[in-house]
């Protein structure tokens, strides 16, 4: 969609588009360095909970077969019991954080941080479409 450019009959006007375009591209401009470090920092935390889950479901299968081989009586046996209940509450925790910060949230922030690149891109079109037009307009 072409932009309404001929609308901009004069200087001023164009200064007038210039200004506003400019205030916008520098609020997108902070705000997509915050989504860009937001998105680095997502897709780090969704793989190291993924990785940590996968270690833990280990850890759970490790401990609980060595429970069932463990005689009833055996002393290591309540620590083993502690670590696993340990090994099970925190992969249960971190079930429950992936929801805001796991592969979902880690998309949704590179969704953000496109959308804004978008935006950023079109605005610096923007202004090299009235610069051009103010240019070409008699002083």
């Amino acid at each position: 969609m072409a932009l309404p450019i001929e609308l901009l009959t004069t200087r001023a006007l164009c200064d007038e588009v210039l200004a506003e375009l400019q205030i916008e591209l520098d609020d997108l401009t902070l705000r997509k360095a915050n989504y860009d470090r937001r998105d680095d920092k997502a897709t780090a935390r969704a793989t190291d909970i993924g990785e940590e889950l996968a270690t833990l479901d280990r850890d759970v299968a490790d401990l609980t077969a060595q429970l069932a081989a463990m005689p009833a009586d055996s002393k290591y046996r309540p620590r083993r019991e502690a670590e696993l209940r340990t090994a099970v509450k925190r992969r249960g925790d971190l079930a429950a954080a992936q929801v805001t910060r796991g592969p979902v949230a880690a998309f949704g922030a590179a969704v953000d941080l496109r959308q804004v690149s978008a935006q950023v891109a079109e605005l610096t079109t923007a202004k090299a479409e009235v610069t051009a037009r103010r240019a070409a307009l008699p002083a």
